[in-house]
């Protein structure tokens, strides 16, 4: 009980954090008064604060180590302001993804450091990252464009959760995508050609694939077995 106090706060204080890095982040690319306004909002910043708590109280339950807790949270916080920053001004800003590659670099640094083999540590990372970016590149051969934000936003989720949890995030984002076109066409409010951003979605995807690594423990075996 105590460890989902300790992370509800840590998430509150994140929270605060991340909306004002975020307003700065939308306040460098869009002088629209109301687009930096949408993040300033009371009701969206209480969301943001009771999202991020209980998303923290669940990681320091989940996990033990305080190393995965840290790297945990760092993912979840990043991808909450991202989310946040492309649903407003659809652009995800470089020194976000940029931040997430920081933090699971200095992770898999930590981890070798620690004792955990090179190969198997290292490699699904970096077949996730590839994956993440191959697959955001197959839309554009078919005339679907793709930006540049999005395809590096995805590579950098396939670094940090590897090639399986990129599969389970990847997935989790279609779905979310498809419940969101659907609701489109119903309401008649879009159709499938309506530009939706992606960073909400792929951040959806990265969050939960964070809290329940359904393929966890499938490729840490599959790599194992296969280095």
């Amino acid at each position: 009980m105590i460890e989902a106090i300790y992370g509800t706060a840590l998430g509150t204080l994140s929270a605060l954090a991340f909306n004002r890095i975020s307003i700065f982040q939308v306040q460098k690319r869009t002088q629209e008064t109301a687009k930096i306004e949408t993040l300033k909002n009371t009701a969206l910043i209480i969301g943001w604060v009771l999202l991020s708590g209980a998303l923290f109280a669940a990681v320091f339950a989940r996990y033990s180590d305080t190393a995965t807790r840290l790297e945990s949270v760092a993912y979840i916080s990043i991808a909450i302001s991202i989310g946040a920053v492309d649903m407003d001004i659809k652009k995800i800003p470089n020194s976000s993804v940029l931040a997430l590659l920081t933090v699971r670099t200095a992770a898999l640094v930590y981890a070798i450091a620690t004792g955990a083999p090179l190969k198997e540590t290292l490699i699904p990372s970096l077949i996730g990252l590839a994956a993440g970016f191959i697959l955001y590149q197959l839309p554009m051969l078919i005339g679907i464009p793709i930006g540049t934000g999005d395809v590096k936003y995805s590579a950098a989720i396939g670094y940090c959760l590897g090639a399986f949890g990129y599969i389970q995030a990847a997935l989790i984002m279609a779905i979310g995508l498809l419940v969101y076109l659907v609701y489109l066409v119903v309401t008649k409010k879009g159709s499938l050609k309506t530009s939706v951003p992606m960073g909400p979605y792929l951040s959806l995807g990265a969050v939960v694939t964070v809290l329940f690594p359904v393929f966890g423990e499938l490729q840490q075996t599959v790599f194992s077995q296969l280095f």
